[in-house]
């Protein structure tokens, strides 16, 4: 797959097929994710995958938690569409069945330059998605749990001494073919 076709196709996917992602194609993943770029070259990531059924029910047991304290956000927002809120929770409480949820950590308890931190790890989840589309295996990022306060439980149970816990990514073969939502105008300029 050609990089711009990877960049232009990739979708958030919600729900997939119970098929096992092969441990070679999740280590390759994780490579690309570890090469990408990073401020003052830190390297400020790092990537917990939760592939066992005993990590996956108990990420699913936060996540659930994660849904409920969530809810008032999503009721908000999509104050309009009931339908895509009950959509969202059913996902975020089951991770839509995927075989894979790979947690990303800043890898130290803290860094001096934060922003730069953040940007390099947020870096390094954009190229584990696109490795992974590439193979044809679906993805979504999510930052609920750590928008609403689960950050440090996350942390404690599957990365403990890996500093702070910053997104979910769920993998795994797509079960759906979810469609592009319209691009919004406006959003760059050539100067």
């Amino acid at each position: 797959m050609e990089t711009r076709q990877a960049l232009l196709t990739r979708r958030s996917v919600r729900k997939y097929k119970s098929e096992p992602i092969p441990e070679a194609d999740l280590v390759e993943i994780l490579e690309a994710a570890c090469h990408a770029p990073s401020a003052i070259n830190l390297q400020h990531w790092y990537f917990a995958a939760v592939t066992s059924p005993e990590g996956m029910a108990a990420l699913r047991e936060i996540m659930g938690r994660v849904t409920e304290k969530f809810h008032p956000v999503l009721t908000d927002r999509f104050a309009k569409h009931p339908e895509t809120v009950r959509q969202t929770e059913s996902f975020l409480t089951s991770l839509g069945g995927a075989p894979v949820c790979v947690l990303a950590f800043f890898l130290k308890e803290s860094y001096p330059d934060r922003d730069g931190a953040m940007q390099s790890v947020s870096a390094a989840i954009e190229n584990l998605l696109l490795a992974a589309w590439e193979k044809g295996i679906g993805s979504c990022w999510m930052s609920a749990p750590q928008r609403m306060g689960f950050g440090e439980e996350l942390r404690a149970r599957f990365a403990p001494d890996k500093g702070e816990f910053v997104a979910a990514i769920t993998l795994g073969y797509p079960d759906e073919a979810p469609k592009m939502p319209p691009r919004r105008e406006g959003r760059w300029a050539i100067v």
